[in-house]
């Protein structure tokens, strides 16, 4: 819906350029000008899911406790000593998996879904280049994930996040085709970037604030060894985290 507003402002802008503004001697740079605007603009709704640009994504949980989600996974050692983790302390996470890895790891699967946590739809091979994939082929990579994740666990996931967080006209249209809901996130980890475990929990800790959705990588070595220390330390904190009602509620919201 704002892209279409956007799209319907920058015409009757640029028409009504051209009709009272051409004989201007800045008419040119004045076009020009709505031209990077508009760029701009539709930049900032690709790279930043919480604008809700093309399609509503879930980021505002209404709500004072904190959901953890974990990307890029299932991973034969990382995901199961999350769950380890998460199981010390009853806390439940969403697990947005990669189809491709799944099949090499059906019983990590088995077991998110058998402790509580929530399954979502990550893409089937994960493609960084996905955000330019056309409505057909984009159709296609999400329903193999969904249908290798069904193969897995026996029921078909509703929820999906785009790698990358990058989203686009046609995740719009497929999402809405397969009924299926965009899960972004309000805080991002970047585990990939913090190598330590040490300063990615400081990174968290200090940066957790209630109704948080928080973005980790069940790939990385990193994330699953400032876990505990993390979750710790945010509950010392008063954080409260979610559990398998929260996020059942968060998601029928």
């Amino acid at each position: 819906m704002k892209h279409r507003i956007s799209i319907f402002i920058f015409s009757v802008a640029v028409v009504a350029t051209c009709f009272f503004l051409s004989e201007h001697p800045y008419f040119y740079t004045i076009l020009i000008s709505l031209g990077i605007l508009f760029f701009l603009i539709l930049s900032a709704g690709v790279l930043f899911m919480k604008f809700n640009y093309f399609l509503k994504n879930k980021t505002d949980l209404k709500t004072t406790k904190v959901l953890l989600t974990f990307d890029d996974g299932p991973h034969p050692k990382n995901t199961p000593a999350i769950l380890d983790t998460l199981a010390k302390y009853n806390v439940k996470a969403i697990f947005f998996v990669i189809g491709r890895k799944l099949t090499e790891n059906p019983e990590i699967a088995l077991r998110i879904i058998r402790e509580g946590h929530i399954i979502g739809n990550h893409s089937q091979d994960h493609n960084p280049m996905m955000s330019l994939f056309s409505k057909s082929r984009l159709l296609k990579e999400i329903t193999m994930a969904q249908n290798t994740i069904e193969e897995s666990i026996k029921m078909r996931p509703s929820i999906f996040r785009p790698p990358i967080g990058y989203t686009n006209p046609n995740y719009a249209a497929v999402l809405k085709s397969l009924n299926m809901k965009c899960v972004g996130w309000t805080l991002r980890s970047y585990d990939s970037v913090f190598k330590t475990p040490k300063k990615l929990t400081k990174r968290l800790v200090s940066n957790t604030k209630p109704g948080n959705i928080v973005l980790l990588h069940d790939n990385l070595e990193v994330s699953e060894a400032c876990l505990n220390d993390y979750i710790d330390q945010a509950k010392s904190n008063g954080i409260i985290f979610a559990s398998s009602e929260d996020i059942k509620n968060i998601l029928d919201d």
